[in-house]
């Protein structure tokens, strides 16, 4: 089977805060990343129902914001996928410094 993927995977471990507000906030880390998304294996996923992800996914007014843990940058992400044990996030954008989520 050939690889689908554009970008080449590299495996991380870093802690990270996602943020929506159909959901709230979640904890979790990093476990690979690319230049366009990375997967995040989130600790208390289970209490998110899979319908909550599907909407997160339709909309496109609200994107997910990753915020990485002892890091001032954050990251707005596209939900592309839920997984048994996390959730499959596209890069959208990055900017320097806080965001208007005082859930982070």
């Amino acid at each position: 089977m050939s690889e689908r993927r554009l970008y080449v995977r590299k495996l991380i471990d870093a802690r990270v805060r996602i943020y929506h507000s159909l959901f709230g906030t979640l904890d979790g880390c990093i476990r690979d990343i690319s230049e366009g998304g990375c997967c995040v294996t989130l600790d208390n996923i289970f209490e998110i129902e899979d319908d909550l992800f599907m909407q997160v996914q339709r909309s496109e007014e609200e994107f997910v914001t990753l915020k990485p843990v002892n890091m001032d940058v954050v990251f707005r992400m596209s939900c592309i996928r839920k997984l048994d044990n996390g959730v499959v996030l596209q890069f959208e954008d990055c900017q320097e410094g806080t965001i208007n989520a005082d859930a982070l």
